[in-house]
Order: structure tokens, then sequence, then C-alpha cells
């Protein structure tokens, strides 16, 4: 009896093994390891995390408090999302992906689509990039306060163009790194990244409680 021809999916996912494989094959070693790694703790939940939640209180400015409102509950959003995509299609990661090197607090870590990394870049870029306006703001409240960090910011506010680039390299380069460092397939990084964006506008319209957040922050101050 003959085989059922493979189905469509069967088929995209074919070519994505096949073109993850020779990426990570033909790529990997012109990088070095400790770049991949370090870019994979960047963006690292467990990472990403406290350091936004450390900004929150570091940088007193009230004029950032909606884009950290929408980049915290955005990154809770996000491990939620992705977690139970994975556990839900739990597609295998690549066979040569190195698991000693590898940390996996959790089972659905175990799985590969679709990637949290890229998710977590390109959501974090996305926002970034949609509240350009608003750090502009908080770069002249930072020049207008004098000091080192005054004169760092510079009058023709160039340094937010700096910061939202900069920032779209990093998530670019990240996501790209997880198929290189053989973590994810192709799709698998692709599928997050577009994830990641809409994450981004949906915490951009959405989810924005800057009010809950000051009374909070101000609660913590005064302790």
């Amino acid at each position: 009896m003959a085989e059922p021809p493979p189905t469509l999916l069967q088929k995209v996912l074919t070519v994505d093994t096949k073109f993850s494989h020779y990426l990570h094959s033909k790529f990997h070693t012109r990088l070095p390891i400790f770049f991949l790694l370090i870019l994979e703790i960047s963006a690292d939940f467990r990472f990403s995390f406290p350091i936004s939640l450390s900004l929150l209180f570091a940088l007193p400015l009230p004029s950032l408090l909606p884009f950290f409102s929408s980049l915290l509950l955005g990154l809770l959003l996000d491990i939620a999302t992705v977690g139970l995509v994975k556990i839900l299609l739990r597609r295998p990661r690549p066979p040569y992906n190195h698991l000693s090197s590898m940390s996996t607090p959790v089972s659905a870590d175990h799985f590969s689509f679709p990637s949290g990394h890229s998710s977590r870049v390109s959501f974090v870029a996305a926002l970034v990039f949609l509240y350009k306006e608003v750090m502009e703001v908080a770069a002249v409240e930072v020049r207008e306060k004098g000091g080192v960090f005054g004169s760092w910011v510079g009058e023709d506010g160039k340094l937010v163009d700096v910061v939202v680039v900069g920032v779209c390299v990093w998530a670019v380069v990240t996501a790209v790194s997880r198929v290189l460092l053989g973590r994810h397939y192709f799709f698998d990084v692709f599928a997050g990244f577009c994830l990641g964006v809409i994450e981004g506008i949906f915490a951009f319209r959405v989810l924005r409680f800057e009010d809950i957040l000051s009374t909070f922050r101000h609660q913590i101050w005064s302790r």
C-alpha cells in the first residue's frame, strides 16, 4: 500500500529542518561561542525582567512609567504565551542542540516552538520603537537636570535614535543566534519574532497601567 503524500505542514517542517541545519553547520563557528551565549543570557527572562524592574525604581523619570508598565506586563504575557504554545505543540529542539550548555528551569524549555528568546527581543525592540517619543521626553528631562547623564544626552536628541537602532540590531542578531547556536529551527525563530512584535503592539495599546505603577513605586520609595 502506497504511503500518503506528505502534508503541506510536513513539507514546511522538512525544509525548515534542512535549512536550519545548513545555517547551523555553516555559520555557528564563524562567531565565538561566548558571544552567542552572551546574547542568549541577555534575552533570558531571568535576566531581562529583574533588570527592567530595577530600572523602574532606579530611574526617577515619571515620563517613562507608561513604557515600563507595558514592558513589565508584556514580558509576563510573553513568557506565559510562549510556554503555553510550547507545551501544546511540543516540537523537539534540534538534535544537535547541546543541552549541557543550556538551562531548562521549566519543562516547557525542552521544546522548540516558538523561540522564547526571539519573541522576547522582538517584543522589547517593538516597544522601544513605539515608545520613542516618550523616550525623547525623558531625554529632555535628563538634559534639564544636568550633571553627567545630562551631558550624555546632548542637545540634538540623537541618543534616543541610537538606543532605538541599537535595540533593534540586538533583537535581530539575538534571534539569528538562536539558529546558529542550535537552540531552535529557523521557523521557531521566525514565529517567535512575529509573536513578539504582535505582543509589543498589544502592550503599547492595552497594557498601560502607569497610575498603578506610579503608586506602587511611590510606596516603595516612601518606606
